[in-house]
């Protein structure tokens, strides 16, 4: 098993793919498919981020911080505060960018505007 599903499995408090599957809300094919395949689809992040303030990129490649936020924490992952300047997109970093686009998926607003 890769050590992305391995985080994601850790981070979710699941010990089998069916477990898993239900806390995410698919199937367990979907599971085997991602494990197969080495790739964990980005609506996992965001359920993870969302339900538990882990960081996507620590998912991804085992580095950074564990969570943006506890899990018991009403505070939003991407605070409103965090905003320092608006700039369009080719003005922004690959980080910057997906960033951005994990605020919009979460519905709060930071960092970098994209039109």
């Amino acid at each position: 098993m890769s050590s992305a599903l391995e985080r994601v499995f850790q981070t979710a408090g699941c010990r089998t793919q069916q477990q898993l599957a239900e806390f995410l809300g698919i199937s367990q094919s979907s599971i085997s498919d991602a494990k197969r395949r080495e790739v964990i689809p980005a609506e996992w992040l965001l359920k993870l981020l969302r339900d538990r303030g882990v960081n996507p990129d620590w998912i991804l490649t085992g580095e950074g911080v564990h969570y943006l936020r506890s899990a018991e924490s009403e505070e939003p992952v991407f605070p409103a505060e965090r905003v320092i300047e608006i700039r369009p997109p080719e003005q922004c970093s690959a980080q910057e960018l997906i960033n951005e686009l994990v605020r919009r998926a979460l519905g709060e607003r930071m960092g970098c505007e994209t039109s």
